[in-house]
This record gives structure tokens, sequence and C-alpha cells, in this order.
């Protein structure tokens, strides 16, 4: 009997161990996950902080070296735009101005008269083509006069002509093209230099990943995330500039054609002067030849 009652004693005090163990266990797991739980709210709100912040927060707390890349982006973006937008009115001015004057060369029946008018036209590659050509044609007709055979003579002449509406043409393309370089330099490195500034920050992510253990998207994707702001930065700086580039070459195309067309009918309108002329051209610009 008596061993018995020891036996139902122990029987219970291992039912109440183990009702205690469990008890433990189970407050235990209730602190754990209270505190994953913690801290998934407080990642939660370091990833709110982050969304929150501005991209120029992002771009200090990304580094000094992804930071003073965005600064260079930023003035080349600057630049850019700049530089677009001022080509972009003085192309669209000079080919006004260039329509103008060669309209007017054709309602002018007088080279000289024309050549008297020329301070109307400023910016206007046709009229420099004019200016140089009016010029030359001055002296080739003294070449002509002074040649044994006027066919050399002409052909002499004509060939000086020529080479000075090219050397002409040449240094308008060359006015009109200013700046250019700079967009293309932009357009080409500016994704360049954004990717350099990513691939550091992607560095910086991954050293503070490996200091801090954890390889989670709440540790990774804050660094990564103001590492790439770099790329778009690099982006914004050369898309603008690529379209400025491509319309300005475009509207200078286009200028050039008409100045090919332009140079081509001055030098049919000299050489059948040249031709016709009978008289010794005087030396005096005033007393230029007429058509």
């Amino acid at each position: 009997m008596h061993s018995k009652f020891k036996i139902l004693k122990l029987f219970i005090f291992i039912l109440l161990a183990c009702s205690s163990l469990a008890s433990a266990q189970k407050k235990e797991k209730g602190a754990n996950l209270q505190k994953s739980d913690v801290m998934l709210e407080q990642k939660s709100a370091d990833l709110q902080g982050i969304t929150n912040q501005s991209i120029f927060a992002r771009s200090i707390d990304a580094g000094p070296v992804v930071f003073m890349v965005l600064i260079v982006l930023v003035f080349l973006s600057i630049a850019g735009w700049g530089v677009s937008v001022a080509k972009f009115f003085y192309l669209r001015k000079v080919a006004d101005v260039n329509d103008d004057f060669i309209e007017r060369f054709w309602e002018n029946r007088s080279l000289n008269d024309l050549n008297s008018k020329l301070v109307n036209f400023d910016d206007s590659p046709a009229k420099e083509l004019f200016k140089a050509g009016y010029s030359e044609l001055v002296k080739g007709s003294q070449l002509k006069d002074q040649a044994s055979d006027v066919k050399v003579g002409i052909g002499a002449a004509m060939s000086n002509l020529s080479r000075t509406l090219v050397k002409a043409k040449n240094l308008e393309k060359k006015k009109m093209e200013k700046l250019l370089p700079l967009l293309a330099i932009i357009a080409s490195t500016g994704p360049f230099i954004g990717l350099f500034g990513t691939v550091w920050g992607i560095m910086n992510a991954f050293e503070g990943i490996a200091q801090t253990g954890s390889a989670s998207l709440a540790a990774v994707a804050p660094g990564i995330s103001e590492a790439l702001i770099a790329t778009a930065f690099g982006l914004a700086a050369a898309i603008p500039s690529v379209v400025g580039y491509n319309i300005s070459n475009n509207h200078i195309r286009k200028i050039l054609v008409h100045i090919d067309g332009f140079g081509s009918d001055f030098m049919n309108i000299v050489e059948r002067y040249l031709v016709t002329e009978n008289k010794p051209a005087r030396t005096n610009s005033t007393n230029a030849p007429r058509i």
C-alpha cells in the first residue's frame, strides 16, 4: 500500500514537471514571436523611412564617392539641356535668316546692290558664301582679262571661286557645329559615369551586408536603391544630350543642303557672266559686275 502511494506521488510529480516544462516552452516561444514581430515592425519602419526619403537624402546616404558622381552628372545634365536648347533656337534663327537671304538674292538683279545690303543678314551662311564668292568674282574678272587665253582665264577663275566657296562653307559648318562635341561627350559618357557610381554603391552595400551578417531584402534593398540612383542620374544627363545632338545635326544638314544649292547657282551665274563679259573689270569693288 505504501509503495503504491509512492508510485502515484512520483507520477503526479512527473506530470507537474512536464506541465511546467511545456508552459515554459510556450512562454519562450511567445516571447520569440513577439521579438520577431518587433524586429519586423522595426525593419518595416526602416524601409518606410527609406522610401519616404528624398532623392537628395538618399544621395547623401549613398556615400561620398556616389554623391560626387551625382554632382558631376547634375552639372552634365544642366550643360546638356542648356546647349541643346541654345542650339535649337540658334539653328532655327540661322535657317530663317538664310532663307531670307537666298530669297533676296534672287529678287536682286545686281550683285553689287546685294553686296551693299549684307549687314541685314547676320548669321546667314549663304551670305558668307556670297560675300567670299563676290570678292573672288571681282578677282576672277581681272584674272580673265589678264590671261593670254580667255578660256584658260575663265577656267582658273572658276576653279578659284569653287575653292573659295568650299572654304567658306566649311567655316560656316564649323561655326554651326560649335558645342556639338560637348553634347556627344555627355551622351556617350553620362551612362558610364552613372554606372560607375552604381557599382561603387553596390560594393558599399555588400560590405554593409557582410558587417551585419544579414542578407535579407530589408538589409540589401536600401544600399542597392541608393546605388541605382547614380544610373538614373546618368540616363537623365545622357538622354537630353542625345536628343539635342540629333536635332541639331538634322538642322545643320538641312542648312548645308540649301548652302550647296546656293553655291551651285552662284557658280552658274558667275560662269555665265565671265563668258558673256566683254568689257574689262575694274579693280574697285563698287564698280563690280552687274547681272
